[in-house]
């Protein structure tokens, strides 16, 4: 049976830019008989059902954005507060995720981390060396003496086969723990507007 692969580009320039450079190096980097599928969350038109049909039919996923303010876009937070009402499912529960990100030049392995936690409580597993951080430094010093532990567009390759290998392993029944479960958004894909009215109010 095929790996069913599903990069999400969350990043402010959607289809275009350093972002979406990355993920197409990512894609090519796929291993034969990997389906991939993208969406750019910037540019998506679709409905809530339909992105989590993708989520829950995929293998692993790959997360990418640029590092705006030491954190991920705009885009992928709109798309982490849309799925807090899918925590804990078949969308994400167990899936490994890699992140790819692309910054101008500092913060980036940081946000890489506080990624990899949000989806971690979210339900997905990290396997190793499953984040990569490129930045204009990286063009700098490329080949030089030196730097050769800075990140480099071809460590992808490592990070897309390990998350390809812990896609094709077993996966085990996890546990989880409760959650107060917020109502899950159905419908047209909610690009703006107000969120989660759900939630308690507890200010009065």
């Amino acid at each position: 049976m095929s790996t069913r692969l599903l990069m999400l580009n969350g990043s402010l320039r959607g289809s275009s830019g350093n972002t979406q450079a990355l993920l197409t190096l990512a894609r090519g980097f796929a291993p034969a008989g990997v389906q991939v599928e993208e969406i750019s969350l910037a540019e998506y038109q679709g409905t809530v059902e339909t992105l989590v049909g993708s989520l829950t039919q995929s293998d692993a996923l790959v997360f990418g954005s640029g590092v705006y303010w030491s954190s991920w876009g705009s885009p992928l937070q709109r798309f982490l507060e849309v799925m807090t009402g899918y925590e804990l499912g078949p969308c994400f529960l167990g899936k490994p995720a890699a992140v790819i990100l692309s910054a101008d030049s500092l913060g980036g392995a940081d946000v890489a981390q506080r990624l990899h936690g949000v989806l971690n409580h979210l339900g997905c597993s990290s396997p190793p060396l499953a984040s990569v951080v490129v930045t204009r430094v990286t063009h700098e010093v490329r080949g030089k003496p030196g730097f050769e532990d800075v990140f480099q567009p071809d460590d992808i390759r490592v990070a897309i086969e390990n998350l390809c290998i812990a896609a094709r392993a077993a996966r085990p029944q996890w546990a989880t723990w409760g959650i107060a479960r917020t109502p899950p958004i159905t419908g047209p894909y909610p690009s703006a507007g107000p969120l989660l009215e759900g939630l308690p109010r507890f200010v009065l």
